[in-house]
C-alpha cells in the first residue's frame, strides 16, 4: 500500500505538466497582411445611379445606366524593397450590388506597397476553362455560350437620340486580344506589419471614359449592341477609352 500512495502523486505531476505544455498563453504572430479592395463607380464625377437619364456623353448623348459588371482579376502589389507581388484573385464585381465591391486579397509579405496592378478580364489560360465555381461560376451569365470564354465587361444602358427617340445599347467586352491591364502608383504607401495587417485601397471606375479619350464615340453614329467579335473596330475604341478610367487612393 506505500508503494501505491508513492505513484500516484508522481503520476499526476507527469499528467499535470503534460496538459501544461499543450495549453499554449500566447497567440501565434500573423506571418503576413492583407488589402481590403474598395471598388466603386462614378460617371461624370457623380456616384452611379442606375435607371436614371442624369447622365451625359462628350459628344452630348443623354444616357442612362441599366447593367454594369465586369471581372477584376490577377492582382500585384509593388514593393520597393521585393519587387511585386501576384496574387490569384477572380472577382466579379455587380455594381447593383455592394457585397461584390469590397475584398480583400491575403497573405501578402509585411512591408511596404507603393503601386498596384491588375486585369480588367480574365487572364488567357482561365479565360477558355469555363468549368470553373465561385466568382468564375458561368451561372452568372459572364460567358459566350457560343464562344469558350468570358465576358470581361458588360456595359448596358438606354440613351436619348437625334430624333429624341430612347434607344438601348449593349457593349460587351471579352477575348484574349481586349485584356484590359491596369498599373498605378498609390498616391500614399501602404504598411503591412504584425502590428498593422490589413490596409485600405480605393479603386474608382469612371465610366463615362468608356465615350471619351483617346476616340470620342457618339452613340447616335456607332453600333448600339456590340459583343466584341461582332465589332471590332468599336470594341477596340472602347477598350482603349476604358484603359484611363480607374483612379486610385
Amino acid at each position: 500500500m506505500k508503494r501505491i500512495s508513492t505513484l500516484v502523486p508522481f503520476l499526476a505531476l507527469i499528467f499535470l505538466g503534460a496538459c501544461k505544455e499543450k495549453d499554449p498563453t500566447s497567440t501565434p504572430q500573423a506571418r503576413g497582411g492583407s488589402m481590403q479592395l474598395n471598388i466603386s463607380e462614378t460617371v461624370n464625377g457623380k456616384s452611379l445611379v442606375f435607371n436614371d437619364f442624369q447622365y451625359m456623353t462628350e459628344a452630348g448623348d443623354t444616357f442612362q445606366v441599366t447593367l454594369l459588371q465586369y471581372y477584376l482579376s490577377n492582382f500585384s502589389f509593388h514593393s520597393p524593397e521585393t519587387g511585386w507581388k501576384q496574387v490569384s484573385h477572380y472577382q466579379l464585381v455587380r455594381a447593383d450590388e455592394a457585397s461584390t465591391s469590397t475584398f480583400t486579397i491575403k497573405d501578402l509579405p509585411f512591408g511596404n506597397y507603393d503601386s498596384i496592378r491588375f486585369y480588367m478580364g480574365i487572364d488567357s489560360v482561365t479565360n477558355h476553362d469555363i468549368s470553373k465555381e465561385g466568382n468564375l461560376d458561368p451561372g452568372y451569365g459572364m460567358i459566350w455560350t457560343w464562344n469558350s470564354g468570358y465576358i470581361f465587361y458588360m456595359f448596358e444602358g438606354k440613351f436619348v437620340d437625334s430624333l429624341n427617340r430612347v434607344i438601348p445599347f449593349a457593349y460587351h467586352i471579352g477575348g484574349d486580344d481586349y485584356l484590359m491591364t491596369y498599373e498605378m502608383a498609390l498616391p500614399t504607401s501602404k504598411t503591412l506589419s504584425s502590428s498593422q495587417t490589413l490596409a485600405n485601397i480605393d479603386l474608382t471606375l469612371e465610366l463615362d471614359e468608356i465615350f471619351k479619350t483617346p476616340t470620342r464615340i457618339e452613340l447616335n453614329h456607332v453600333a448600339k449592341v456590340s459583343h466584341t467579335f461582332d465589332e471590332p473596330a468599336l470594341t477596340t475604341q472602347l477598350k482603349d477609352n476604358l484603359l484611363d478610367a480607374y483612379t486610385v487612393k
